[in-house]
């Protein structure tokens, strides 16, 4: 379960990372679906949200699998699962944007 722990927390950072460079660097005006609309409007408090927040509940979750474990391990493999595709598809977008339109100097 630490592993799981582990992936979800480095998955969102990726995802953090992934949002920032395809927003700022490649003009994506549609960013991250759930948050798009802080991440486009307040910058600060979406890193806030993303890289503070998310990772502390998802360790809220960690701990909760001595009180329920079934639905802690259900939701931190849902959540990893569901960062780790949102990760995938930051990177596909990014490629074909670097595919279609070559690297720009920036």
């Amino acid at each position: 379960m630490q592993t799981v722990l582990f992936l979800a927390v480095v998955a969102n950072s990726i995802d953090l990372f992934a949002t920032a460079i395809g927003i700022h660097l490649f003009g994506n005006r549609e960013g991250n679906p759930l948050l798009a609309g802080l991440a486009h409007e307040h910058w600060l408090a979406f890193v806030l949200v993303k890289g503070v927040i998310v990772p502390l509940l998802i360790w809220r979750l960690y701990r909760y699998r001595h009180q329920t474990p079934w639905l802690s391990n259900a939701g931190l493999a849902l959540v990893t699962i569901a960062l780790t595709v949102a990760v995938g598809q930051w990177v596909g977008w990014i490629a074909g944007v670097i595919e279609v339109h070559g690297v720009r100097a920036f």
